[in-house]
């Protein structure tokens, strides 16, 4: 594979949740919006208490909802 596949690759990894960005600010989460995605995708926080952060951060929300959306559209994740 290609350095320019690899990054390629490598950018659909984070843009779907599964690498974390080097430069998340860039992403637009301060550092406890980090650590609530984090404890999230590592199972310290649960499903209700999610919910309840994204409830009451909606910069988080938006956050969110941008992933999902963009994994939706994703041809990788496409039902066969």
């Amino acid at each position: 594979m290609s350095t320019s596949g690899i990054r390629t690759f490598k950018s659909r990894l984070t843009e779907l949740g599964s690498v974390w960005p080097k430069h998340a600010m860039a992403r637009g989460l301060n550092k406890e919006q980090q650590d609530v995605v984090a404890a999230y995708r590592l199972g310290k926080l649960d499903e209700k208490a999610f919910q309840f952060h994204l409830s009451k951060d909606p910069a988080l929300a938006k956050w969110v909802h941008q992933v999902l959306e963009a994994a939706s559209h994703d041809p990788l994740n496409a039902s066969k």
